[in-house]
């Protein structure tokens, strides 16, 4: 018991969220997640000589496995986030994790696609080489080629939109998502709540909120914890949009 005390002690600040709430944090079905993390087998060929393969994660993660629930940190969550966005480009899937295992190795980190210096123009996926000379970088690696990793590529670079995602100076991790965009009061930060989505500037989940609404009015919720009715709205539909989602 002391040690399963130690674990989730551990995780303060971490953030934690299951593949189902991954998911439906993200849009994608839990055996998308399930894959993305774990990687997934598969077979081919006629029955009488079936084959069989295994594809790696595309991601690795370093939260335990706990009565063997998948579970991801706000980091991952955020690099998963990534990954449907390469996907939604058109990105080979199997590019996507060449260009994982590149950046880990340039950044000497485990969460590179949480890292702001990392870029796609589409075809390619690219990372920034910082220049302190330069306020913009110019120059990019591309990291999705086996074989022709960290080619420089000349020319401005198309950063990701910062309307979602706030970076850590210090680690250029990200730190905060706002799903919505920054003018909808609604933040997952991994110091918060266990990196649930709660009303920016509280530490109050928006699933709260959803569930006191249910036979009692916006207004008296807002009342009740001294919020704001746009903010209780605002929680309210996000908590709706991701029920349609699911």
């Amino acid at each position: 018991m002391s040690e399963r005390r130690d674990v989730f002690r551990n995780l303060v600040g971490v953030g934690i969220y299951t593949r189902a709430e991954a998911a439906r944090l993200l849009g994608l079905s839990p055996s998308r997640v399930a894959s993305w993390v774990r990687g997934y087998r598969y077979t081919w060929g006629p029955k009488e000589r079936r084959k069989h393969g295994r594809q790696p994660a595309v991601i690795q993660t370093d939260l335990p496995i706990v009565d063997s629930t998948i579970a991801v940190s706000f980091l991952e969550l955020m690099e998963l986030k990534v990954v449907r966005r390469f996907r939604s480009e058109g990105i080979p899937l199997q590019t996507v994790r060449v260009a994982w295992q590149h950046a880990a190795r340039a950044f000497d980190t485990k969460h590179p696609f949480a890292d702001r210096r990392v870029f796609t123009d589409r075809d390619r996926i690219f990372m920034a080489v910082e220049d302190d000379r330069q306020a913009v970088p110019q120059l990019v690696l591309e990291i999705s080629s086996r074989q022709r990793p960290f080619q420089l590529v000349a020319g401005p670079i198309f950063a990701e939109s910062l309307q979602e995602v706030e970076f850590d100076d210090e680690t250029n991790l990200v730190r905060q998502w706002w799903p919505l965009g920054r003018d909808i009061p609604i933040v997952l930060d991994p110091r918060i709540a266990f990196g649930a989505p709660v009303v920016a500037g509280t530490r109050i989940p928006t699933s709260t909120l959803a569930l006191y609404t249910i036979g009692n009015s916006v207004p008296a919720v807002a009342d009740a914890f001294n919020l704001e009715l746009s903010h209780v709205d605002a929680a309210v539909g996000f908590e709706a949009e991701l029920a349609l989602a699911a």
